[in-house]
């Protein structure tokens, strides 16, 4: 077992723990060691999804309290137990937070990520709004030293975009609009930028979220004028490709008329309950629908590649030290000028 020099300074550590609908605490608990084939990750910094808000409110059905909550996070090796799968103690690791039974039809066909049975840590298992987190060391990829851990920690969400980007036939020449400009839709933008996609628009409607997009060098559309706007950029027949990013009812109700004729709709974005669609324009459009949920292992290793060339860090909006994490999700809820929410368990996120 291999072991960082200042582990043994710990006895407790400090734990962000959903405790049951609209109670999450800061709590502190004694430090576990890892146990055979885990690490143990001090915790750099972690990201705020949305899906951890669906835990707090007690919509998740998988999130079962006591929770540390948190699937974005990086942070590096304190302590190896078994085999370290190449990785050493002191190493800079993002975690893959997904977890795949092996056995069930998607795993023995190579698709693991949507395992019938997938857990995630921080929704299934604890997770990394902690000082310290226990991971599976096959779960943990190496990142490099330069990697600003604001890039580090949004590396989860680039993956998603990654894979999302994977789901259509694209071409330089697509016409493509992104519904969301929320994190994920716009690291599908800069993915989908990165690809060669020049007729490329982002729609949202908060006026914060727009002018992001617009910093970062992306064609905007407001949400109130998208139809309009779309048809007007493709004479009057809609984007070749459409990638779904609010999981907003209002857009799932819109997208079949954004899009041409036989062109496809990419659905990123998690509905919290079905949403209408109309199927009348699947069948005489002739539409491809396809989903897109989280990512391959493969899709992350590209996000850790492409980082660089991205503007990632540009999306994290506000970072907040563990202990002011109630401050972070009121930001989050007043959606006061709010893109991409980090938490920097000790508070000195460089």
């Amino acid at each position: 077992m291999a072991q960082h020099d200042t582990l043994e300074h710990w006895e407790t550590v400090r734990a962000a723990q959903y405790l049951g609908p609209g109670r999450l605490e800061v709590v502190d608990s004694p430090l576990v060691e890892a146990r055979d084939g885990e690490a143990l990750i001090h915790v750099e910094a972690c990201g705020i999804c949305g899906s951890d808000l669906s835990i707090l409110a007690g919509m998740h059905p998988r999130a079962k309290p006591p929770l540390t909550i948190g699937h974005e996070f990086c942070g590096h090796v304190m302590q190896i137990h078994g085999d370290a799968q190449g990785i050493r103690v002191g190493d800079r690791v993002a975690v893959f937070p997904l977890l795949a039974c092996g056995r069930c039809h998607a795993c023995r066909t190579g698709n693991r990520h949507v395992c019938r049975t997938l857990r995630v840590y921080g929704i299934d298992l604890d997770g990394g709004m902690s000082q310290v987190a226990r991971v599976a060391t096959a779960n943990l990829l190496p990142i490099p030293e330069e990697f600003p851990l604001a890039v580090a920690a949004s590396l989860e969400p680039l993956a998603v975009g990654v894979h999302a980007v994977s789901r259509a036939p694209l071409n330089p020449e697509s016409t493509v609009l992104v519904l969301g400009g929320g994190p994920v839709g716009l690291v599908t933008a800069l993915m989908l930028r990165h690809r060669g996609i020049r007729k490329l628009f982002v729609s949202e409607i908060a006026p914060f979220r727009l002018e992001l997009a617009r910093r970062l060098g992306l064609q905007t559309l407001p949400t109130d004028k998208v139809l309009d706007s779309i048809r007007e950029a493709t004479g009057d027949e809609g984007a070749d490709v459409l990638f779904e990013c609010t999981g907003a009812p209002d857009a799932a109700r819109a997208m079949t008329d954004l899009v041409r004729s036989r062109g496809w709709i990419v659905n990123v974005g998690v509905f919290k309950s079905p949403p209408a669609l109309d199927m009348r324009a699947v069948n005489f459009k002739e539409l491809t629908v396809v989903g897109s949920r989280v990512y391959t292992r493969d899709d992350f290793r590209q996000a850790i590649e492409i980082a660089p060339a991205l503007l990632l860090a540009d999306v994290v909006s506000h970072r907040f030290p563990l202990r002011d994490i109630h401050s972070a999700l009121a930001a989050i809820a007043a959606q006061d000028r709010v893109s991409k929410v980090l938490i920097e368990p000790e508070g000195r996120l460089a």
